[in-house]
């Protein structure tokens, strides 16, 4: 557009250009490492490029900003694809291949690896996603690795060896990001309660992340899934299946209007009081408690504590 259009049609188009690149930037802001730059300085960034002063300078060939803001608008689209194409590919290596490994070692992760980015299959699906060719996901990824010398951050007297890693391209930070935590026994998984990704550091695969659980903001994911595991085990003991039937009785015999809704309450506690009392009292449980819990028993006891109360 800046080379075949007039200069009041490009200053007109500049402001939704902004729109557009803040909400890719808003976005790219979430993910990482793009997650740790400074957010306030993009902005200031966006505001100096693309604001209406600005619309000469980017027109002329001979300026320096032109080509900044070129490679600007390049990253912002070509960035987003990139985390796009390796969230598929990671999807596919995670489900496809790590999830049924037996072990989880340096060993098992490089068969895995191996089988995956030598399948047809594999790149069949990444030859089908959009604009394949623009940030592909490729296994050897391209780098700059070099040495610096800095003083240690704990200890201010000391020096340490800092080693720094440069990436021209997006696809190769992940690829090696990826390939270097398989290498040290770390691997992605997903969690079967949020479906989010998380890095498993030991040898064994965990069920759950450690994030917060969407069912409830107030417990993790493997809390919660502790939660239900635990709920699915009650279901399986013989005190809370005879609990669970006499309380579903209870409560259609008060929809259908058979009792009252005070003993539809009072009957509901007393399952509830000789269902805490079994789990506590092997003997109660093995000789009273189904008696107990019988469905005129638990009527006629929830009449009796009634007419109780009404005593004067």
């Amino acid at each position: 557009m800046i080379r075949t259009t007039d200069r009041d049609t490009f200053a007109q188009l500049l402001p939704q250009v902004r729109l557009d690149v803040s909400a890719l930037l808003d976005v790219l802001w979430t993910y990482p490492p793009y997650c740790f730059l400074d957010k306030s300085r993009e902005m200031e960034e966006l505001d100096k490029f693309f604001c209406e002063s600005m619309v000469d300078a980017l027109m002329s060939t001979a300026a320096p900003y032109r080509d900044f803001f070129f490679r600007y608008l390049t990253a912002a689209h070509v960035i987003p694809l990139g985390i796009y194409h390796f969230i598929v590919a990671a999807d596919c290596f995670e489900r496809g291949y790590l999830y049924r490994l037996k072990e989880r070692n340096e060993t098992f992760f490089a068969i895995a690896a191996h089988d995956c980015f030598t399948s047809n299959d594999f790149w069949h699906v990444m030859d089908d996603l959009p604009l394949p060719d623009i940030e592909k996901f490729t296994v050897p990824p391209v780098m700059e690795s070099t040495y610096i010398f800095v003083r240690n951050p704990t200890q201010k007297e000391k020096m340490v060896f800092v080693q720094r890693v440069r990436f021209h391209r997006i696809m190769s930070f992940y690829c090696f990001d990826l390939m270097n935590g398989l290498h040290h026994g770390h691997a992605p998984c997903v969690c079967q309660n949020c479906q989010r990704y998380f890095l498993t550091r030991r040898g064994h695969k965990p069920k759950y992340c450690s994030g917060r659980a969407p069912q409830d903001s107030r417990l993790t994911c493997r809390q919660y899934g502790a939660m239900m595991h635990q709920k699915e085990q009650n279901k399986q003991h013989p005190v809370y299946r005879l609990f669970s039937t006499r309380t579903n009785t209870i409560r259609k015999h008060h929809q259908r209007g058979k009792i009252s809704d005070e003993l539809r309450r009072e009957a509901l506690y007393l399952a509830e009081t000789y269902r805490d009392r079994a789990l506590m009292d092997n003997d109660y449980a093995a000789d009273d408690y189904v008696h107990d819990m019988e469905q005129e028993t638990l009527y006629a006891q929830a009449r009796a504590r009634l007419a109780q109360e009404d005593k004067p």
